[in-house]
């Protein structure tokens, strides 16, 4: 599962699975919290996540809305992750929870018994 993903798919999957959950939880955030809040984390959320957001909104289709795009950006590194990185760097996942930050997220659950 996850124990065989390459060191190289490691090394590339790490930085974008930070990114899809921190654009989740940035969406998730902006819905009970303002968007421009001088919260600490909201504002770590949007340096980080919404600078990405403008760039891909030139690929992004017209019908996604401003406040969806963490979302629209989210669905996109995820399906890189769950199905182009394997293929080109010759790994399986068998689902959700092969992904190598899951698993090791699950693997601690199961361990202390969340």
């Amino acid at each position: 599962m996850g124990e065989d993903i390459p060191a190289l798919g490691i090394l590339i999957d790490l930085p974008l699975a930070f990114l899809m959950w921190a654009a989740i939880l940035r969406f998730l955030l902006s819905m009970v919290i303002k968007e421009d809040s001088r919260t600490p984390v909201m504002r770590f959320l949007n340096s980080f996540i919404m600078p990405i957001v403008h760039v891909t909104r030139f690929f992004t289709p017209s019908w996604v809305i401003e406040r969806l795009a963490p979302v629209y950006l989210a669905f996109w590194v995820f399906i890189l992750r769950y199905y182009v990185m394997p293929l080109f760097i010759g790994y399986d996942i068998n689902g959700f929870g092969s992904l190598s930050i899951e698993y090791l997220l699950i693997s601690v659950w199961v361990e202390y018994g969340f």
